[in-house]
C-alpha cells in the first residue's frame, strides 16, 4: 500500500457552541494560545511525510480560508493547501468525499482540529508508524468515565501490543458503536480526533452516500465507514495514546484548554514540534 501524504481536515462546522466567538471568525481559525487552532495540526504533521493538506471548507468560511491559508503558506511551505466545499452538513465522513479528488485511490490522515494532543511527541508519526506495521485504518483513542461515552464513536478491542518508541497501548478493533447510551457501550475507550484510513474506507462513505442522496445532517460518520470495514472482514487498529487531549469544542473547554497550555508553555512542557 502506498505511503500517506495526504491529511484532510474537516473545518466545515460552524462553531455554535462556541458563539460569540465565532460570529465573526471560523470556529478552526479562533486562537489558542496565540495560533489558530489549525496549526497545532499542521505542527504535528510537520516532518511526518505528510504533503498535502486538504481543508474540507462550509461555503461561508471559503474566503476567510483562503485569506489564512496565504500566510499559512508562508510559514509552512512544505505544504500544498487546498480546499474543497462541503456543501451541506451531512456528517464528517461526507465531508471526506468532498476530497476525493484529490485522494483518489491512496491511504491518508484525518485528524479533528478542535482536539489539541499534548504528548512527548507528535500524534501523526505515530499513528503512521502502527499504519505502516498493519497496512490497516488506524484511529486515535482515549479512555474516559463511561457515563460519558455517548457523544463519541466507542470501540470494542482485543489483543492489545505495543510497538517500539510509541507509548501507549495499540488494540486491534473488532466493533465500532456510534454515540451508544452507558450501558449498551462496549468499553470506555472512544475515537477522538484522529484517523490513519484505507481508500476502502473512501469507498464505504461513497456508497453509503449515494444510497442517501438526500442525507440529513450528520448522517454519515466516518464511523460508518469504519464499520463497513469490518463487516467486510476488513482489520483496524486503535492506539490509546499517552498524552492530554484539550477538547475545544464549547466556550468553557476552550478557555480550559487555553489556560493549560498557558501554564504548560511557563513551565516549558509543550513538546516542540
Amino acid at each position: 500500500m502506498k505511503k500517506v501524504t495526504k491529511l484532510v481536515l474537516p473545518v466545515a462546522g460552524f462553531g455554535k457552541r462556541l458563539m460569540p466567538l465565532t460570529k465573526k471568525t471560523p470556529k478552526n481559525l479562533l486562537r489558542v494560545n496565540g495560533k489558530p487552532l489549525v496549526e497545532y495540526v499542521f505542527e504535528e504533521a510537520v516532518g511526518s511525510g505528510i504533503k498535502d493538506i486538504i481543508l474540507i471548507v462550509n461555503p461561508s468560511h471559503r474566503d476567510d480560508f483562503k485569506s489564512y491559508l496565504e500566510s499559512a503558506g508562508e510559514k509552512f511551505p512544505f505544504f500544498r493547501f487546498h480546499t474543497r466545499v462541503q456543501e451541506t452538513p451531512a456528517g464528517n465522513g461526507h465531508a471526506l468525499i468532498s476530497a476525493k479528488d484529490i485522494l483518489k485511490e491512496e491511504p491518508f490522515a484525518v485528524r479533528f482540529c478542535d482536539d489539541i494532543v499534548v504528548s512527548d511527541s507528535p500524534i501523526i508519526p505515530s499513528m503512521l508508524k502502527i499504519f505502516g506495521k498493519h497496512k490497516s485504518s488506524v484511529v486515535l483513542l482515549e479512555r474516559i468515565p463511561k457515563t460519558h461515552v455517548g457523544r463519541f464513536g466507542v470501540v470494542s478491542a482485543k489483543n492489545s501490543e505495543s510497538i517500539s518508541g510509541i507509548k501507549g497501548k495499540i488494540y486491534e478493533i473488532d466493533g465500532v458503536v456510534e454515540k451508544p447510551k452507558p450501558k449498551y457501550a462496549p468499553s470506555n475507550l472512544i475515537v477522538v480526533g484522529g484517523y490513519i484510513l484505507t481508500p476502502t474506507v473512501l469507498r464505504n462513505l461513497i456508497k453509503v452516500s449515494e444510497s442517501l442522496p438526500h442525507a440529513a445532517a450528520d448522517a454519515i460518520p466516518i464511523n460508518v465507514g469504519l464499520q463497513i470495514e469490518l463487516i467486510t472482514g476488513k482489520k483496524i487498529y486503535g492506539w490509546e495514546f499517552v498524552g492530554k487531549r484539550l477538547d475545544c469544542g464549547t466556550l468553557e473547554k476552550f478557555h480550559k484548554a487555553q489556560e493549560a497550555l498557558r501554564k504548560l508553555a511557563k513551565r516549558d512542557m509543550l513538546p516542540p514540534h
